[in-house]
């Protein structure tokens, strides 16, 4: 236990604040958490729309190595989806690809990615800055098929899928520093139901023994020059206008948060700090879940319990939907329909990234039509003046119905004289018109950033050591979970056991 109680003040109440303060609550640290929403999860959060409980932020778990998180997700019984491997692929015309070459092609482009990151992480800073993803792909795509051009182009196209996995396309992502997106290459399950029993189990003891204050938004960070040679507090001033005093601060807020909010610090943010901050990205990854009367797609005469059709579906650089898709964005659906019940969905699940996301978000929240929404704003903006966030609507009524009605299709069995083939509902995330979130989804390291790991090792380290101010989250995490919930997770973890070891409080393992 603590001979002198330690007050520690965390900003955010996401999976790492969560985190951070069970450990820090079971060594005997009085622990305040300050949340500007009026829940708990940050971007792990539901929305019932659909007539059923989806999440609208992390969805997947990474298998490979000790993940707490999968472990929390057996312990409570979260059901889990493993993909079948299988892969639908429609060419820029419209016409599909034939499914052994597919899967062929498939395996080819994750292949590629593989040895993409090790030789990122083998050379080092001898690749230089320019140097994207896509460049070393379509090298590699060439070295594959030397004599198949068509072969070429349609691997460089499929290599569009990483968009999906970092929030951006892969011209943007830094080949020098593709290794701390190691976590993208490994096998991952998706939650076929939601992460709420997993955020509730990590909740349990922070609502149980944390001070926790809802709709309370932090807008100023206090602290001496060298806090810890002082015994000087850390003061959080916020948006009410009341100041809370800690001994230490946790800010779990996200990186585009830091980025907008730079001038909320007082002494300002070290150089060194303040280049790192600006120079790791924040991706621009969104989802769309549309919902149908039935899985029209799957074939009649197998039973779905077989799961034989293809989890996944990528409609590479459309060429055939000039009016509403001019840029030749690609798109790409998971099946939801293929979970076991219950549920098991008529649903398909897309995401998009970069330039699209911007565009679909434009569109959604330009139409004024009666929707059912879930907004996670700043509490000081009035209802008129936030943005239509998490966007659910009628399918005829939707802004987007028009844009994905081409891909929708081109599914087997499709008829536009079927009830069944005609959507019911589609839900769409904005996380980008959401400032709490960080106007984006996550992490990504974007050519031509000079030093990313270094950054992140800078962006760990805070200003804990001096002014007692330290950073959690996603954008924190190890290289092995960079930008996910299980990072995020152990960030928090990370933090916590710091500050315990730094005020010689014991620590030992716990859950």
């Amino acid at each position: 236990m603590v001979e002198q109680e330690l007050r520690v003040g965390i900003v955010g109440a996401g999976i790492s604040g969560l985190r951070c303060a069970h450990v820090l609550l079971e060594r005997g640290v009085q622990v305040t958490i300050l949340e500007a929403r009026d829940r708990i999860g940050g971007r792990i959060c539901q929305n019932d729309s659909l007539g059923y409980s989806v999440d609208l932020g992390p969805q997947w778990i990474h298998t490979s190595g000790e993940n707490p998180l999968l472990r929390l997700a057996e312990d409570t019984r979260t059901p889990l989806h493993t993909w079948n491997g299988k892969t639908m692929i429609y060419d820029e015309q419209g016409q599909p690809v034939e499914r052994t070459r597919a899967d062929r092609l498939s395996s080819v482009v994750w292949d590629i990615f593989e040895h993409a990151l090790r030789y990122s992480e083998e050379s080092g800073h001898d690749i230089p800055e320019t140097l994207s993803l896509h460049d070393q792909v379509a090298k590699r795509a060439a070295e594959v098929f030397p004599d198949s051009r068509h072969d070429q182009k349609l691997l460089v196209q499929m290599a569009q899928m990483w968009g999906a996995y970092i929030g951006d396309p892969p011209s943007k992502q830094s080949l020098r520093f593709a290794w701390l997106e190691k976590c993208c290459v490994g096998e991952e399950v998706i939650l076929a139901g939601t992460f709420e029993a997993i955020l509730e189990q990590v909740a349990k003891v922070p609502l149980a023994s944390a001070d926790i204050h809802f709709n309370t938004r932090v807008v100023a960070v206090e602290a001496a020059e060298d806090a810890r040679e002082r015994g000087s507090a850390i003061a959080l001033r916020t948006e009410d206008g009341q100041t809370h005093v800690f001994d230490e601060v946790v800010l779990t807020t996200p990186l585009g948060w830091l980025k907008k909010n730079k001038l909320a610090f007082a002494p300002p943010i070290p150089p060194r700090l303040s280049q790192a901050i600006d120079s790791i990205s924040v991706g621009h990854l969104e989802k769309v879940f549309i919902t149908f009367p039935d899985s029209f797609w799957l074939d009649p005469a197998v039973d779905a319990t077989d799961d034989v059709y293809p989890g996944y579906t990528n409609f590479l650089s459309p060429r055939y939907a000039p009016d509403t898709n001019p840029e030749h964005w690609p798109q790409e659906a998971y099946n939801l329909a293929a979970f076991a019940a219950p549920n098991k969905h008529a649903t398909l699940l897309l995401y998009l990234y970069g330039d699209c996301s911007r565009a679909l978000i434009s569109l959604s929240t330009s139409t004024s039509t009666s929707t059912s929404t879930s907004t996670a704003m700043s509490p000081s903006n009035s209802p008129s003046d936030r943005p239509i966030l998490h966007r659910c609507a009628p399918a005829s009524s939707h802004p987007l119905y028009d844009f994905f009605l081409p891909y929708i299709s081109l599914l087997p069995n499709y008829s536009p004289r079927s009830p069944s083939c005609t959507p019911t509902r589609i839900l769409n995330t904005t996380w980008q018109l959401d400032d709490l979130a960080g106007n984006g989804s996550y992490v990504n390291f974007q050519v031509p950033v000079a030093d990313a790991a270094d950054d992140m090792r800078c962006l760990r380290q805070a200003m804990g050591d001096d002014r007692k101010v330290w950073f959690a989250g996603e954008h924190t995490s190890p290289p092995e979970e960079s930008g996910t919930a299980t990072g995020a997770y152990l960030s928090g973890e990370a933090v916590a056991r710091t500050i315990l070891d730094v005020a010689h409080v014991s620590v030992s393992s716990s859950r």
